[in-house]
């Protein structure tokens, strides 16, 4: 990567009968941008016709110019200007069929390919037809990959982006919204899903949507944003208005967990046999659904009579699963749990305990103490660790299929993944660390699996759920186990919006290099 400037154009939503009136507003946008000297251009998802098109053939209606004809308006902006251009457009094929789209101009005004949604959002299932490649663009100064909004909820497309060597990843977005006042619009895309993309992948991401009203039933959130690889904001528009974000990006290193791609083939098991597909099928009694877990500040395995105790505690609160914030330890930890594993098996339940060790080599593990037995499962990633070679496993508990995280596990989408294919429906992560990311992955792993996330470390936790919402916290400073109520029927159900499963609606054939 060399240092270049990027625009993201923010622009107002029109409706398809105003497309005339829309598209002055884009080419108006478009040299701004130009004039400010951006090198990659951005154009938010479906900014012409519309984002709501009605059917499979919006130009056709009156006022719709033809689809060459607005190419060839933007092909001339890239060339007159010298700029990349993303733009998001709805495709008519050949065939009949539409895309929701990123269509690439060269600074020469070529069309040198695009980018089809791939997830599919509500009313999108009625015209669109989804892609199922994720290719990548090398300008000369950054290799750049398109999502298109919803994309971002699966972390399979910005993986493959990552994986097919995007230093960039361009959302071209539509983030639909809700607040008391337009001043208060924003999105869970904009707050924790996309800083964490960047963060996991090791790449910047810059995002640029629409703002206003669109049909009468949609509102958009604005805030187009340039994310860097650490996750942080770099720059965010107002919710508000049309603007020309633009930033200077300069080359920055954060290199993400290392992969381990052959931990992973569950990716790409057809989707009718994952079993969480089958336990999404199976009858559920409300009265069988509720569950309740909790969460305690590491620090405490190392007083096994004051763990046992806070454990009881919490199972007399009717927590079935209770889980340990990481921490330090020594060779031979495990003989600490003894006095933990008795009260397992007097008051029933399970406990999960997390503990960094150091013989020889420095290790992450973590112990799943259940009536019968205790489980010991090795962290499978971690930087500068000894790392195990078997996958975490699906244990049972009172508040439903459990898989853990150790550690690292939790900022690697694949592990997390991989567990909600297996029928998770609650992720315990033992992390032996916090930072301002901590939360974002947790709200992040649960939002895109459409499970729970218990989440502990030394000094606090929070519980997330299946939306993404954070359902319980540990007050900062303050020494105090909390719990949550858990639902299977929130965490089985993986529907998102009508016509969008987060488990459904993969492509498990498109994702093989996920996994080579």
């Amino acid at each position: 990567m060399k240092p270049f400037r990027i625009a993201c154009c923010q622009v107002r939503a029109h409706d398809l009968e105003d497309a005339e009136a829309n598209l002055g507003n884009l080419l108006r946008s478009l040299d701004e941008a130009g004039e400010a000297g951006a090198q990659l251009v951005l154009l938010p998802e479906c900014s012409y016709p519309a984002y709501y098109v009605h059917d499979r053939d919006p130009y056709v209606r009156p006022g719709v110019r033809p689809f060459a004809e607005v190419t060839a308006l933007f092909a001339e902006k890239a060339r007159r200007h010298g700029y990349w251009l993303a733009a998001g457009m709805a495709v008519p094929g050949d065939d009949g069929t539409l895309t929701n789209s990123g269509v690439v101009f060269s600074p020469t005004g070529e069309i040198v390919g695009r980018y089809d949604k791939s997830f599919l959002w509500h009313f999108d299932n009625n015209w669109f037809t989804p892609g199922q490649s994720f290719p990548v663009w090398d300008t000369g100064f950054v290799r750049f990959g398109i999502l298109i909004c919803a994309d971002s909820r699966l972390p399979e497309i910005a993986r493959m982006l990552h994986v097919n060597g995007a230093e960039l990843i361009c959302d071209l977005t539509a983030w639909v919204s809700w607040a008391r006042t337009p001043a208060e619009l924003s999105t869970t895309q904009c707050e924790y899903l996309m800083p964490v993309r960047a963060r996991e992948n090791g790449a910047w991401v810059a995002a640029a949507d629409k703002w206003g009203t669109e049909d009468g039933t949609i509102v958009y959130a604005g805030r187009s944003t340039v994310i860097d690889p650490s996750g942080a904001i770099r720059v965010c528009a107002p919710s508000e208005g049309d603007a020309v974000v633009l930033y200077d990006i300069e080359p920055m290193t954060v290199e993400p967990v290392t992969r381990r791609p052959r931990l992973y083939r569950k990716l790409l098991d057809p989707v009718e046999s994952l079993p969480s597909v089958q336990l999404e099928c199976e009858p559920l009694m409300p009265s069988q659904a509720a569950g309740r877990v909790a969460i305690v500040p590491g620090g405490e395995l190392w007083d096994p009579a004051r763990a046992a105790r806070r454990f009881a505690a919490l199972r007399a609160q009717g927590a079935g699963v209770v889980v340990f914030g990481g921490e330090p330890g020594n060779e031979g930890w495990e003989l600490s749990l003894a006095e933990l594993e008795a009260a397992v098996r007097e008051h029933g339940g399970v406990a999960v305990a997390g503990v960094f060790t150091n013989a020889c080599h420095w290790r992450q593990s973590a112990a799943i103490v259940t009536e019968r037995r205790t489980y010991d499962h090795l962290a499978t990633h971690g930087r500068g660790l000894e790392v195990g070679e078997t996958p975490p496993s699906i244990v049972p508990t009172p508040a439903g299929n459990l898989g853990v995280l150790v550690g690292d596990e939790g900022l690697v989408p694949e592990v997390a993944r991989c567990l909600a294919l297996e029928g998770a429906d609650l992720l315990a992560w033992v992390s032996f660390e916090h930072n301002d990311m901590t939360e974002r992955f947790a709200r992040t792993r649960s939002d895109e699996n459409k499970v729970y996330t218990a989440a502990a470390w030394p000094g606090g936790g929070l519980v997330t759920s299946p939306d993404g919402a954070v359902i319980t916290a540990i007050p900062a400073g303050l020494d105090v186990a909390m719990t949550a109520t858990t639902n299977l029927a929130l965490s089985r159900a993986k529907e998102r919006a009508p016509g969008t499963l987060v488990i459904r609606n993969r492509f498990p054939a498109a994702y093989g290099a996920l996994c080579r």
